[in-house]
């Protein structure tokens, strides 16, 4: 039977996506949960959670970000400055990924990500929510190789794992990489552009020669995962379970092949609240949130009720055994 951590993301983003994860955990189709700590409200979002969720089994992860929300730091210069590496938007809202620099001050950038890296951890002590793992959101802190040994560096500090940067499918992550960079061209210097696909073909030889890795499961997959193959307008209600059959169909068949026994496979779920007539409501919720949420487009908010459809419709008991980060970490 294949060890598995089933992780939902973007918890703290918007109201539908936490009621979505909320749902989940209740039916026990998910063991961990990755919550930003920099959107608005962090703290009766978190302390909402763990409310709602008592006496259920799951962990919880920091879901760092450098492109959602706003920074906790306060600090103003390098990566939090206007001109700085990843700059803001009005309001002092990080810029989306695609809108990412790097400056020429490479130390000080390093040092004010660190810093925002860990005031972001460290606001789950401050309201004494323990986190057993850390991520990262579009996974901007593996697009360059000082950004990742960072990344590293924070869980080390905190003794956390980590989530797996080698992503399966491996064709899906390329295509993620390739069209991330495309987008990157208006504000990426072509070598910056170049550092970023040369790290993600490197991944495997970095690993290899990285001294003392945080424990990682084996890999990140996301064959759950994916806005919808071709550009649609929003799908009907009949859709949407077509493609959560599609998509539940896909788990299955990956989880037909039994892993080795002391491999753990961490697999990524975006959901939301699966209610078809609040679709329009979902999407308002984004656009007026003060989280300023820039992850997935309100575009895709019905590939999200299709991720939350096919989850809570799998049968999971004969097929997987979940793992816990705590059990990860220990083994």
């Amino acid at each position: 039977m294949n060890k598995v951590i089933f992780t939902a993301d973007d918890y703290g983003a918007i109201p539908a996506i936490d009621t979505g994860i909320i749902k989940a955990i209740h039916a026990g189709k998910i063991n961990s949960v990755d919550s930003f700590s920099n959107h608005h409200q962090f703290e009766s979002k978190i302390k909402h959670l763990m409310d709602e969720c008592d006496g259920s089994k799951f962990e919880v992860g920091c879901h760092l970000t450098i492109s959602s929300g706003k920074p906790v730091s306060g600090r103003k210069i390098g990566l939090l400055t206007r001109r700085g590496t990843l700059s803001l938007r009005k309001g002092k809202y990080f810029k989306k990924y695609t809108q990412m620099r790097r400056t020429r001050h490479t130390h000080r950038e390093l040092n004010d990500l660190h810093y925002e890296l860990s005031k972001q951890v460290e606001q789950f002590d401050k309201f004494n929510i323990p986190i057993t793992h850390l991520s990262n959101h579009h996974n901007t802190l593996f697009f360059f190789q000082d950004y990742h040994e960072l990344f590293f560096r924070v869980a080390k500090e905190n003794n956390l794992a980590v989530r797996s940067p080698l992503n399966i499918p491996k064709a899906m992550n390329d295509l993620y990489m390739s069209m991330v960079v495309l987008r990157m061209f208006d504000n990426m210097s072509k070598e910056n552009r170049h550092r970023i696909l040369t790290h993600t073909r490197r991944m495997r030889s970095f690993l290899a020669h990285y001294e003392d890795l945080p424990s990682m499961p084996i890999a990140l997959n996301t064959v759950h995962y994916g806005p919808l193959a071709l550009p649609t307008n929003q799908l009907t209600d009949q859709e949407v379970s077509a493609f959560a059959d599609e998509k539940n169909l896909a788990l299955r068949e990956e989880l037909s092949v039994d892993a080795p026994e002391e491999e753990v496979m961490e697999y990524v779920f975006h959901l939301i609240d699966d209610d078809y007539s609040k679709l329009g409501e979902y999407c308002k919720q984004t656009k007026f949130s003060k989280s300023k949420y820039t992850g997935i487009d309100s575009g895709y908010f019905d590939s999200r009720m299709a991720e939350q459809r096919a989850l809570l419709n799998f049968d999971l008991a004969t097929l997987v055994s979940f793992e816990s980060w705590t059990q990860l970490s220990a083994g």
